[in-house]
């Protein structure tokens, strides 16, 4: 394989738990700078692929590709990153002090307050800097989990589903902002997802489940 344009090939990969096969024969492919979402019923395995894809889990068969690099024999370190269902943040440090985990490099004492200050004006929290995160709501939790990634500069961001227990409106405001952080950083992003307008808000292309190895629908309103 070989392509310059590709962040993600997925050729033929399959995965069973204790002899019984979640899928097989899937194939995926995801452009540098492309934000594919994935729909799909929970316990369908979308979990279990972005955990593949993470470098959590093995494929029993079939080959993961991370621009040009077989996973199987590569070590990701940092280049990719993961927002969860539920934001992981520690309770025993400020919302500023979580952002600034997410920095592969020591930064100078000097520098951390301007970091974390362009860091939540980005998400849209200036000013949030000294809260606990016990006083931050969902959206605001995925949104500082989100800029703790970002720090990072991941080169890929998987997206498991991080808005699922915000209500319906919540959904919507968060898929946009999203969308359009992950566009400003000309960041490639996979995010699975139940919900189809959720899809289709923060997806450059849509792929249901079941037709993943065969086919992707263009959501160009989004472009």
């Amino acid at each position: 394989m070989s392509n310059n344009d590709e962040i993600i090939k997925i050729t033929n990969a399959s995965k069973s738990f204790d002899g019984n096969e979640l899928f097989s024969n899937l194939n995926l492919t995801v452009k540098t700078n492309q934000i594919i979402a994935i729909l799909g019923p929970s316990g369908c395995g979308k979990t279990t692929l972005l955990r593949m894809i993470g470098g959590l889990e093995e494929c029993n068969d079939g080959t993961i590709f991370f621009q040009d690099k077989d996973l199987n024999s590569y070590s990701i370190d940092g280049s990719i990153g993961f927002i969860f269902q539920k934001p992981i943040l520690f309770p025993h440090l400020d919302v500023g002090k979580n952002i600034l985990l997410g920095s592969k490099e020591k930064i100078d004492r000097k520098l951390r307050k301007s970091i974390i200050d362009k860091e939540l004006e980005f998400i849209g929290l200036p000013g949030f800097s000294k809260r606990k995160v016990e006083s931050l709501s969902g959206g605001e939790s995925q949104r500082v989990a989100l800029a703790r990634a970002l720090l990072a500069k991941p080169k890929l961001l998987l997206l498991d589903e991080p808005f699922s227990a915000l209500d319906v409106k919540a959904r919507r405001i968060l898929a946009k902002e999203t969308r359009s952080i992950l566009k400003s950083k000309n960041m490639a992003a996979i995010h699975v997802t139940h919900d189809p307008e959720e899809a289709d808000l923060i997806a450059d292309s849509v792929i249901t489940w079941g037709n993943l190895s065969i086919k992707s629908e263009s959501t160009d309103d989004n472009q």
